[in-house]
């Protein structure tokens, strides 16, 4: 019961790496407010399993593609708590793309679920953390491909990276406030986004031949590493960590073919 009377925002928590982050926090005691898009269902299965283990769970809906709607679910968030002291960036779209089939659309959608809305959240959270003097913790999962871009993820990777950037600037500001900014580059975990490539076995076997541990990460092994990470109330801030399997050690798969309209 690391986390005892601490409060959680998580979003996306309704299912995949956000959904175990979330159940983990509740492990170690933590209230933890349950954000979710579109599936209430499954957010409240998630918020029932945390009422359970004596933590409190509140459900707040958002489309993180509306900067308004994040920047209020951050102030739901903290009236509906009474204050913050974890925040963790976790929803985020991923979808492949040849980069010359990429439309205004896509970049967009990109930047505005995965940059946008995390910096005016977080910028919400921490103004709120800094006039409150909580020393708080703020936790972002970005993406190995926002360190090293794969094959049609060019501007997913850009704007994973683009937050990955965006954090450690904002470790280096927030520090005189004692409030701990850091990331979760993920490589290849098992979740809804890559369902299609694990039920082929040849892309399954090519994935795995491109990470040193040979499989896919479970949501419970990033969710294991965050909470260790709050907990700990640590020197660590503006810092990644790479949590891929070793994915980025080798060159990774997939070779790059003349671009076919398809």
């Amino acid at each position: 019961m690391r986390l005892q009377n601490k409060n959680a925002l998580v979003t996306g928590a309704s299912r995949g790496i956000g959904k175990a982050i979330a159940l983990q926090l509740a492990k170690e005691g933590a209230n933890v407010v349950v954000h979710y898009q579109k599936e209430k269902e499954s957010a409240e299965e998630v918020a029932d399993a945390i009422n359970q283990t004596g933590a409190k769970a509140f459900l707040l809906q958002a489309d993180l593609n509306d900067l308004e709607q994040a920047i209020q679910l951050a102030n739901n968030a903290w009236q509906q708590m009474g204050s913050i002291d974890m925040l963790v960036n976790n929803a985020g779209v991923s979808y492949k793309k040849h980069f010359l089939d990429t439309t205004p659309e896509d970049a967009d959608l990109f930047l505005n679920v995965n940059y946008r809305s995390p910096f005016f959240l977080t910028q919400t959270i921490a103004a709120k953390m800094v006039e409150a003097n909580i020393e708080g913790s703020i936790i972002s999962i970005t993406s190995v491909n926002g360190i090293r871009p794969g094959l049609g993820l060019s501007a997913y990777g850009a704007s994973k990276g683009a937050l990955e950037t965006l954090m450690k600037g904002v470790a280096m500001e927030l520090a005189p406030h004692n409030i701990k900014v850091n990331t979760i580059a993920v490589g290849a975990v098992e979740t809804d986004m890559n369902a299609a490539v694990r039920e082929n076995a040849t892309l399954l076997n090519e994935v795995n031949e491109g990470i040193p541990m040979g499989r896919f990460g479970q949501p419970e092994e990033i969710a294991e590493v965050v909470a260790d990470i709050l907990a700990s109330g640590s020197y660590l801030t503006g810092s990644t960590i790479t949590l891929d399997g070793g994915l980025l050690l080798m060159r990774g798969y997939g070779k790059p073919k003349p671009y076919s309209k398809s």
